[in-house]
C-alpha cells in the first residue's frame, strides 16, 4: 500500500462529510509515514489519534443519516459498530506489543475508499434533500424573525452533538 490520493469520485458533495473523509485519509497517510518507525510513542498516538477522530466521523455521519431519515441508517451504522471492532482489535494487538502498523494501514485504506464508494455515495441524496429542506426552513424561519440564516451545517450541529453524546457506545468500545 502506499500514500493515499484523494480523487473526485470520492466527494460527496456534502461538504462537512468530505472534509471529515479527507481528514481521515491525511490521519492514514500519517499512519502509512510512520509504519516503520522504531517511535512506538509516535505511532501509538498515530493509532489513537486516527481511532478518536474515526469515532467522531462516524457518530457525525450516523445523527446525520438518523436526521435525515436515511432509511438504511441503522445498516449503516452497524457497519461502522462491525469496523470499530476490527480497528479495536488491532489497537489492542499494538498495545500488547505486535507490529500491526502496516496491516492497520492496509486494513484503513482498503475500508475507507471502499465504505465511501459503496455505502455513503448512497445516501447522499437523501442527505442532500434533507439538508436543502433544512436551510430552506431556516430561511424561511430566520426571515420571518427579521434574522441572518446560518449556512451549511451550523444549525444542525449542535442538534447532532447533542444526540452523540447520548449515544455512547462507540466512546465505552474505544475505551477498553
Amino acid at each position: 500500500m502506499t500514500h493515499l490520493v484523494w480523487t473526485a469520485d470520492l466527494d460527496t458533495g456534502i461538504g462537512e462529510i468530505d472534509r471529515q473523509h479527507r481528514r481521515l485519509v491525511a490521519y492514514i497517510n500519517t499512519l502509512y509515514e510512520l509504519r516503520a518507525s522504531p517511535d512506538r510513542q509516535a505511532l501509538s498516538r498515530v493509532i489513537a489519534d486516527t481511532a478518536e477522530y474515526t469515532e467522531s466521523h462516524f457518530a457525525f455521519e450516523e445523527g446525520l443519516l438518523e436526521q435525515a431519515g436515511y432509511e438504511f441508517a441503522g445498516p449503516h451504522k452497524k457497519v461502522h459498530e462491525l469496523f470499530i471492532r476490527r480497528i479495536v482489535s488491532i489497537q489492542q494487538r499494538f498495545e500488547s506489543g505486535e507490529d500491526v502498523a502496516e496491516e492497520l494501514h492496509q486494513v484503513l485504506s482498503r475500508w475507507l475508499f471502499s465504505h465511501i464508494r459503496n455505502e455513503d455515495h448512497v445516501y447522499v441524496e437523501t442527505v442532500k434533500k434533507y439538508l436543502q429542506n433544512t436551510r430552506a426552513a431556516q430561511r424561511a424561519s430566520n426571515a420571518a424573525r427579521g434574522g441572518d440564516a446560518r449556512t451549511d451545517y451550523e444549525s444542525i450541529i449542535p442538534e447532532i452533538e447533542q444526540r452523540i453524546s447520548k449515544k455512547g457506545w462507540l466512546a465505552r468500545l474505544f475505551s477498553r
